[in-house]
């Protein structure tokens, strides 16, 4: 995508689907709509590694950011695309809670490695966009960039959205 093109209409049915699949696809699972849970057995750490997912929406306010900070666990706006030539991009934005604060990197893409395991990078033609990339394990924890070139980059993202947006537990399979 680059800045110049239209931009998408957002889909809540879509942002769920992406919500759904990101729990199938992780070490989580989904509590509601709105909670990754991590699927570890019963630790004090769980909440801290859990995530709160908001589907549909983008988090912008200091408010949140500040509520995140306080509880200590980190937070998802996911919001599914919808462009005029039929092509669905996820948008993440990650409130990431780290040493009694919460920091906010927007415009975020999926993208996933050969052995599956799934990232959010920044959007290359994102205004803001850093080298600050995030894996989902136990917990989202922040890493340096995890693809190899252009190539592998390109590979990873459509791999990634190709999974998120997958119907049904069949259509997910390697």
């Amino acid at each position: 995508m680059t800045k110049k093109q239209v931009k998408g209409t957002a889909s809540y049915e879509g942002a769920l689907l992406m919500c759904q699949n990101l729990a199938e696809l992780t070490a989580y699972e989904l509590a509601g709509d709105q909670v990754l849970i991590s699927d570890s057995t019963g630790s004090s750490s769980d909440i801290l590694q859990s995530l709160m997912l908001m589907p549909g929406v983008r988090l912008a306010s200091t408010e949140m950011a500040r509520g995140i900070a306080t509880l200590g666990t980190s937070a998802l706006g996911v919001r599914c695309l919808n462009y005029p030539d039929g092509e669905r991009i996820g948008d993440f934005t990650v409130l990431f809670a780290e040493n009694g604060g919460a920091e906010r990197f927007a415009t975020m893409r999926a993208w996933v490695d050969q052995d599956r395991r799934l990232y959010l990078i920044p959007d290359e033609d994102a205004d803001e966009a850093g080298e600050t990339s995030f894996k989902f394990d136990r917990g989202l924890r922040k890493v340096g960039q995890p693809w190899a070139d252009k190539a592998d980059r390109q590979r990873g993202l459509a791999e990634a959205m190709a999974l998120l947006l997958a119907e049904g537990p069949d259509s997910r399979a390697v």
